[in-house]
């Protein structure tokens, strides 16, 4: 369990690391289908993989937040649960979050909604989302039967009483900011944290290894458009070196916090020491 604490203005922040996914080359080349293997084996092989899961917290206007769930105590990757700790090593409980923020409907986002037991693992959240994240989700698990499909429909339709939807450009606490990161998913979303002039850009998955930075072209296998995913992450990693932007990612190296630089007309990596 690891915990990074910032201070963006008057908001309280930290980065809590989930746990991290086991990944051989071979899984990391089978998840860029337009990338040649050979090509991607020798961007691991300059720089390791990160299966890092990290997840965001905040306190906005006296409001706990957190951004996804992780895995949390239900099977999954070994060694997850560390938001959870992360969240005891602050003073905390799940009891305490008050607002969640779905950036999207993937396993490793959404799993951790309900405990060991299956009960409610986040009892007095509510949770905010993209009104085109739910529809996507909502109609394809209902179109399907496959068993992991029908688990992921019953675990989101178990919350659809506390769901409220949330548009780009909306405010879910005050400076915290809704942003459309549509292709990925056709809802995913991430958020701008903002006051006294500092700003931390959360911008999820629009990639998943710092790879990608210097070959944006490469598209993920589970995005669910991958052309338009890759026109959202040159756009967004553009705005963030052009705007000097401290940026989290959901899935780099812990803490996944940095700085996007150009390197010609592809993007460069800092991370925060």
């Amino acid at each position: 369990m690891s915990v990074y604490q910032l201070q963006i203005g008057e908001i309280n922040c930290a980065v809590l690391q989930e746990g991290v996914v086991k990944m051989t080359a071979e899984d990391v080349i089978a998840r860029y289908p337009n990338a040649e293997p050979d090509a991607i084996a020798a961007a691991i092989a300059a720089q390791p993989p990160s299966g890092s899961l990290n997840l965001l917290y905040l306190q906005s206007a006296g409001s706990h937040i957190l951004v996804d769930v992780g895995f949390g105590e239900t099977p999954g990757p070994p060694d997850m649960g560390g938001v959870l700790r992360g969240l005891t090593s602050l003073g905390l409980s799940a009891a305490d979050i008050d607002i969640i923020h779905l950036t999207h409907f993937h396993g490793d986002h959404i799993s951790g909604l309900v405990d060991a037991d299956g009960a409610t693992a986040y009892p007095n959240a509510r949770y905010v989302t993209t009104r085109s994240e739910w529809n996507e989700w909502m109609a394809r698990w209902k179109a399907s039967d496959a068993a992991r499909d029908r688990h992921r429909l019953q675990l989101i339709s178990s919350i659809a009483e506390r769901v409220s939807f949330v548009a780009p450009g909306e405010e879910i606490a005050p400076g915290v900011e809704v942003v459309n990161l549509e292709g990925h998913t056709l809802g995913h979303s991430g958020l701008l944290i903002e006051s006294k002039g500092e700003r931390l850009f959360h911008v999820v998955d629009i990639l998943h290894q710092a790879f990608q930075l210097a070959r944006p072209d490469w598209h993920f296998g589970l995005d669910s458009d991958g052309a338009l995913a890759e026109r959202v992450r040159r756009q967004t990693l553009g705005r963030c070196a052009d705007e000097n932007i401290l940026t989290l990612f959901y899935h780099l190296d812990f803490p996944g916090l940095g700085r996007v630089g150009r390197d010609g007309e592809v993007f460069a990596w800092k991370p925060v020491n």
